[in-house]
Order: C-alpha cells, then sequence, then structure tokens
C-alpha cells in the first residue's frame, strides 16, 4: 500500500512540476516587466492600470517575432547567437532552451529529424531516441555499416543525453512525431502519444 502511494505521489509530481514551473516562469516575467515599465508608464499618463505587466509582455513577444520573420531581424538574432556562443555558462543554458522549445514546437529547425527505438544500453532495454544526422564518411567506411547519428535524452530534461553512433538496422523508425516523444520522455511516460489535453 505505501508503495502504491509513494508511486501515485510521483506520479502527480512528474505532472504538475512542469506546469507549475512554466506558471513561475511567466508570472516572474511579467512582474519584472511590470517592476521595469509600470512606474514610468503610469507617471506619463497619470493614472494607474492594473495587468499593464501582461499586456507589455504580450507586446514585447509578439514585437519580437515580426523582428524575427523579417531578414535585418533574423540577421541581428544571428548575430546575437554568435556572440552567445562564446560565453561558456550562458551558451550551454540558452541552446539547451532553445533546442527544447524548437522540438516542443515543431520548429523546422530542429536538429531531431526521427523519433525511433533502439535497444540501449543493453539487449532488451528500450530506448527512445532521435536521429540526428548520417554518420561521417569516414565513419561509414571504417565500420562498413549504414550508420547513422541518434541522441539519446533523459528524463525529465531531454536537452541533455548521450550521443551514440549505431547501424542503421538496429534502428526501429516509430510513427509518433518528434513533439509526441519530447512529451513522452519529459513525462516519464505519463503522457502518450495521441493523448488530449498533453
Amino acid at each position: 500500500m505505501w508503495k502504491d502511494i509513494r508511486k501515485t505521489f510521483f506520479t502527480g509530481l512528474l505532472v504538475i512540476l512542469p506546469m507549475a514551473l512554466t506558471m513561475i516562469l511567466i508570472i516572474w516575467i511579467f512582474n519584472r516587466v511590470d517592476i521595469i515599465f509600470r512606474e514610468p508608464i503610469e507617471n506619463i499618463i497619470g493614472f494607474r492600470i492594473y495587468g499593464l505587466g501582461v499586456l507589455i509582455t504580450l507586446v514585447l513577444v509578439f514585437s519580437a517575432g515580426i523582428i524575427a520573420r523579417n531578414y535585418s531581424g533574423y540577421k541581428m538574432i544571428t548575430f546575437t547567437e554568435i556572440i552567445l556562443r562564446r560565453i561558456p555558462l550562458v551558451r550551454t543554458l540558452y541552446f539547451s532552451i532553445k533546442q527544447l522549445t524548437e522540438t516542443l514546437y515543431g520548429s523546422k529547425n530542429t536538429a531531431f529529424r526521427q523519433a525511433v527505438l533502439i535497444e540501449y544500453p543493453s539487449k532488451g532495454i528500450y530506448t527512445i531516441g532521435f536521429i540526428t544526422s548520417d554518420a561521417a564518411e569516414e565513419i561509414q567506411e571504417k565500420t562498413d555499416e549504414n550508420v547513422v547519428g541518434l541522441f539519446i535524452p533523459t528524463t525529465p530534461n531531454p536537452t541533455s543525453g548521450m550521443f551514440v553512433m549505431v547501424s542503421k538496422n538496429e534502428v526501429v523508425p516509430l510513427n509518433m512525431t518528434v513533439e509526441e516523444a519530447v512529451k513522452l520522455i519529459v513525462s516519464g511516460g505519463i503522457v502518450k502519444p495521441g493523448q488530449k489535453n498533453q
């Protein structure tokens, strides 16, 4: 009975924790924007506006989308990312979050080509992986195999994991999308492909 209670508790925790962390992050952003912009704007207009932080945040996000969709904005973002790549801690944090976001929201630029099943780390244990690339020509020649690069993610953070190269014959393609596979991994198997209200 105690095992069932503990299992139920941790299952609930896995469901609630991602939502709670997301809400905390959103609220934190709203509050930061509110603190920075509320007082100057209210001093100009002469009265208090409730929900100003939410409104300004939405405007900023929409403006960022407009900038990113035109050529000059894209070049500016690319230049910023080049600078961020030179800062060790910031580089790791920024590009991990970016990769996760692109994967979850189906970006065409995601590095994950396809979700597959592979016996890893040993025979009889099945793990979801993502094909990232075909192996380099030198590796193909030295292994005499049709080798593909796989990223084996961890739970609940799929941006960390192990990169392996295996024979394509050992890889079983899955019908689920990359997005569905990531949600399955993040939730620890709770959120299954095709499940509504994910």
